[in-house]
């Protein structure tokens, strides 16, 4: 969408025809999901029909990519066949609650079913161990698993609930380790504040049963309300063809810093579709950044000369704790390019203020583009 919108902007209709593919139909604002599930927003409130942007002269199709055949320029749909001068792929990881054993036992706020199972079992629970974490480690928005126990415990004291206990387990050794050690001392800090348990070094999760989540050496941790990340997967289309990377579980490959495929070079990736290739994460906000600058490449080359955006190897990310917020700005200029083991993090938080921030961010996110 972001591609699409900015090559609209430069391009007239007679330098480019700019075609949206999208099997839903409707752009959804992930980070929202999580309000969803606290029953701030409804799934409606989130998203908005991609139809609107056909006012702006992109052609927007409601359908599913099934195939990519980038040696001879194609792409097939359910409904039809595409060529391209230039592809983006934007095919984004699917979450699979599907492919855990014993989902039925759990929720998750990582699709907008599963923020809206969240919000029942919410709704239902009275107390007790409160579990959260990952499948994996490959997941959308490294901090969400954290985000949603702040958020958990703030409700449940709201509402009065106070024989709860909430554990975050994951992959990681420490909270947020890959993003270096001001980056764990932080989130220590703010686990401390909300008296929120940290279990680290687990292995990927094996199967849920009916009140503990067993891991793949058959340990287990039991739970009265449990929330799982589900497993997240490429899309066939990316997996099965010349594009995938063997090394990064069929993930998109692509080069640094000009997120071209290596060898079919007029075709791009953006976004979570990408990134367990280049090592970054999966976020919106790293996508946004990456689409800005792969429509620079793309308008430079039909125009001639373009001075566009440069590669924005930044993140920034903001947080409702329901206390209150905290903001997390990254640079991973030298983590990408080699130069450092971790990005260079700076982090402000305690203050309500934030929590305004993110939905004030909502609101111009969809103004900017709807």
């Amino acid at each position: 969408m972001v591609v699409a919108r900015k090559l609209s902007e430069h391009l007239t209709s007679s330098e480019a025809e700019i075609v949206l593919i999208d099997k839903n139909g409707r752009h959804l604002f992930w980070p929202s999901l999580l309000w969803v599930m606290t029953g701030i927003r409804e799934v409606d409130d989130i998203s908005r029909p991609l139809k609107l942007l056909e006012k702006r002269g992109i052609k927007v199709v409601v359908d599913e990519v099934i195939r990519i055949d980038p040696a001879d320029n194609k792409v097939a749909t359910k409904g039809g066949e595409y060529t391209y001068d230039y592809l983006v792929v934007a095919l984004g990881a699917t979450p699979r609650p599907d492919l855990l054993p014993g989902n039925e036992h759990i929720c998750a706020p990582w699709t907008p079913e599963g923020a809206l199972k969240c919000r029942k079992m919410l709704a239902e629970f009275r107390g007790g161990r409160v579990v959260i974490g990952s499948h994996d480690p490959i997941y959308k928005c490294a901090p969400a698993p954290f985000e949603a126990a702040f958020l958990i415990k703030y409700l449940m004291e709201q509402r009065g609930v106070t024989n709860i206990d909430v554990t975050v387990f994951h992959q990681w050794k420490e909270p947020m380790e890959p993003f270096g050690p001001f980056m764990v001392s932080m989130f220590k800090r703010f686990l401390d504040m909300y008296n929120i348990k940290f279990v680290g070094g687990k292995p990927n999760v094996a199967r849920v049963e009916e009140g503990r989540v067993v891991f793949e050496d058959n340990s287990s941790i039991e739970f009265d309300l449990g929330i799982v990340v589900p497993p997240h997967e490429p899309p066939p289309a990316v997996a099965q063809s010349e594009l995938a990377n063997p090394k990064a579980y069929n993930y998109m490959l692509v080069e640094l810093p000009t997120l071209r495929h290596p060898k079919y070079k007029n075709v791009f990736g953006v976004g979570d579709i990408i990134e367990p290739t280049i090592g970054l994460g999966m976020a919106g906000v790293f996508a946004h950044f990456q689409g800005e600058y792969v429509a620079s490449q793309i308008i430079d080359e039909i125009k001639g000369t373009f001075m566009g955006e440069h590669y924005n190897m930044t993140g920034v990310c903001v947080m409702d704790m329901g206390y209150m917020g905290a903001a997390v700005f990254c640079d991973f200029k030298d983590k990408l390019l080699g130069r450092a083991e971790y990005p260079n993090c700076y982090m402000i938080g305690g203050m309500r203020l934030f929590r305004a921030v993110k939905a004030t961010f909502e609101k111009l996110w969809f103004d900017k583009f709807f």
